[in-house]
């Protein structure tokens, strides 16, 4: 695969087979996605949400959905209004080659113009890809829960990072 060939579009209702085909294989196989029970679409409506205003992509290479990414609301209360939470995901074959940065640069160049100030992500303890990623993107360590989740027979800590934009 060539990074060339993949394209970024905003995420619509119809790709919803296609994320719920990448979130369950990391069900299935980590504990990277915190679920224990495979996803159904009534599971990922939000995302659809017209009102939602933050940003929200897929990557395609060749047509095919190989990602996507989104940012949502860290909390409801109007106070939290200038955090967001960040999350993407890619199917097992296409890590690694740049699309994930690329994705969350336009995520982030779109918080900023929205007046988003903090980014938050968590992520599992044993997912180390990701948390190396978010430290090379900028993000700095700001919580651990401590095995928190049980998963698969074991534990493991959710690590809590941030980014700030302005």
């Amino acid at each position: 695969m060539n990074q060339e060939n993949v394209t970024f579009r905003a995420m619509v209702p119809t790709d919803a087979d296609d994320i719920l085909d990448i979130i369950n294989y990391y069900i299935t196989h980590s504990t990277s996605y915190f679920s224990e029970t495979l996803l159904d679409q009534g599971s990922i409506s939000h995302l659809f949400n017209e009102q939602n205003v933050l940003p929200r992509y897929v990557a395609l290479n060749g047509g095919e959905v190989v990602g996507f990414g989104y940012a949502y609301n860290f909390r409801p209360e109007s106070t939290f209004s200038q955090t967001a939470k960040l999350t993407y995901w890619l199917k097992e074959n296409y890590t690694r080659k740049g699309i994930g940065s690329e994705l969350y640069n336009m995520l982030e160049t779109e918080l900023r113009v929205l007046k988003i100030s903090s980014i938050l992500v968590n992520i599992s303890s044993e997912n180390t890809a990701s948390l190396n990623f978010h430290k090379a993107m900028g993000y700095n360590e700001c919580g651990n829960f401590e095995k928190i989740g049980y998963k698969n027979g074991r534990y493991f800590d959710l690590v809590w990072l941030q980014k700030f934009l302005h």
